[in-house]
């Protein structure tokens, strides 16, 4: 009897070891889940406008301005919403994906939320001002 040729299926990458969600999780969120070190499937990443930072939180960002090595300011992200100060990025696995959800959609609504899911077209990607949303 022949044996059935194995079919390397097109989404795999590196000769069908990886699909593009293990080579997004692995080069692009490059860190493992907060809680539990496992492989990330979500990265969210909280922005502040630039003006608020400064009002809300002068003695963080006199802190970055004297440890930046290119002069004394605080480095933004110009973005559609105007310049951004990037405030934090946490990574979950699937299993402490909801839950990291959950607590980004509290975030006040001064902070802009990033949810990054990876590759795919089933997976938005969602940038969203809190304030905006609301609105």
């Amino acid at each position: 009897m022949k044996k059935k040729q194995q079919i390397i299926h097109r989404t795999k990458l590196f000769g069908g070891l990886k699909t593009a969600e293990e080579v997004h999780a692995e080069f692009g969120f490059r860190d493992r889940c907060l809680k539990c070190e496992g492989p990330p499937v979500l990265q969210i990443r909280m922005f502040m406008e630039h003006d608020e930072f400064l009002k809300r939180s002068p003695d963080m960002a006199a802190a970055i301005a004297m440890s930046n090595p290119d002069g004394m300011y605080v480095p933004s992200v110009p973005m559609t919403f105007g310049a951004m100060v990037k405030y934090a990025t946490v990574t979950a696995c699937r299993l402490h994906q909801k839950e990291l959800e959950q607590t980004a959609a509290k975030a006040p609504s001064y902070i802009l939320v990033e949810l990054d899911y990876g590759p795919g077209c089933e997976k938005p990607f969602i940038q969203v001002p809190r304030a905006a949303a609301a609105s």
